[in-house]
């Protein structure tokens, strides 16, 4: 049966007052470091009582799906392979890692199926019936038979069948190999620990040799944030978040957990993640922790 007893907080479990404490060490990042994982905006600390979280949050997990998660057999928020899973999100911690390059690449190659199904096949058969039709105008006869006979019906399969394939191969290598495709790295990134106030960064997730090693394990409030952003191709702007120790080159990037947003988007998401490190507060009033709040 599950262990359900309630997490115990260690002494090192993190605070916000500990936000308030001297910083001894000098800062030793170099100029690469500081151009990629510090820059942009950095933001204060806060001490958030407020049930702000990033709007996404709804959408990954809205009360209806709580509710459906709740009453599957055997559903339990603490499922036995949880510590060793590379992916987290509990009471206990924050963990993540990316997919597979090969869960990535069968994800690029479906939806480029789909995006040539839905969208590119009716520009084409449209196309290529307005061009049999300019050519039918000068042949005698039926112009609906000559807008048939010159309409490429060879190229048009051809292309059709090239995206059917890609798409319904994606779809039948998930289905028949989900271990093998759907999988993700061997080792986590990164972990925000709540019970022990720790952040973890590992060294390599992506091989089975260095999976799980521990680059760095240093305390949370020795973290600043970082309000990155980029432009889209259309030149609007998109901001994520950057966790960097203030002294040595340690950071975590958590556009992979939280996604590239809007600016107050990532903003509640900051709030959120403060919220969930300090261990004087309850979990973030969010759908994702609703299940282990009594934990």
């Amino acid at each position: 049966m599950t262990d359900l007893t309630p997490i115990s907080y260690a002494e090192t479990a993190h605070t916000s007052e500990k936000f308030l404490w001297l910083r001894s060490e000098p800062c030793h990042h170099g100029k690469r470091f500081r151009l990629t994982a510090a820059s942009g905006q950095q933001l204060t600390y806060r001490h958030p009582t407020e049930a702000l979280f990033p709007a996404r949050e709804l959408v990954d997990m809205p009360p209806k799906r709580l509710r459906e998660l709740e009453q599957m057999p055997n559903h339990s928020p603490r499922p036995s392979d949880q510590p060793e899973h590379p992916l987290r999100w509990d009471e206990e911690c924050l963990r993540y890692t990316n997919q597979t390059k090969i869960n990535f690449i069968i994800g690029v190659i479906r939806l480029f199926s789909l995006f040539g199904l839905l969208l590119f096949m009716p520009i084409l058969f449209l196309s290529s019936i307005y061009i049999s039709y300019l050519a039918a105008q000068y042949e005698p006869g039926n112009i609906i038979l000559s807008v048939l006979n010159n309409f490429d019906w060879f190229f048009f399969l051809s292309v059709f069948s090239f995206f059917l394939a890609g798409w319904v191969g994606a779809n039948l290598l998930y289905r028949l190999f989900p271990d093998y495709t759907s999988g993700f790295q061997p080792g986590p990134m990164w972990e925000l620990n709540r019970r022990t106030g720790m952040v973890k960064v590992f060294a390599n997730s992506t091989k089975k040799s260095t999976a799980w090693k521990v680059a760095h394990e240093l305390p949370f409030h020795e973290f600043d944030c970082y309000l990155q952003s980029s432009p889209t191709s259309q030149g609007i702007a998109q901001y994520n978040l950057s966790l960097v120790h203030y002294s040595v080159e340690a950071h975590v990037a958590l556009v992979g957990m939280f996604g590239v947003t809007s600016r107050l988007d990532q903003l509640a998401a900051w709030d959120m993640v403060q919220r969930f490190m300090d261990t004087s507060q309850p979990l973030p009033d969010s759908p994702q922790w609703e299940q282990f709040r009594s934990l």
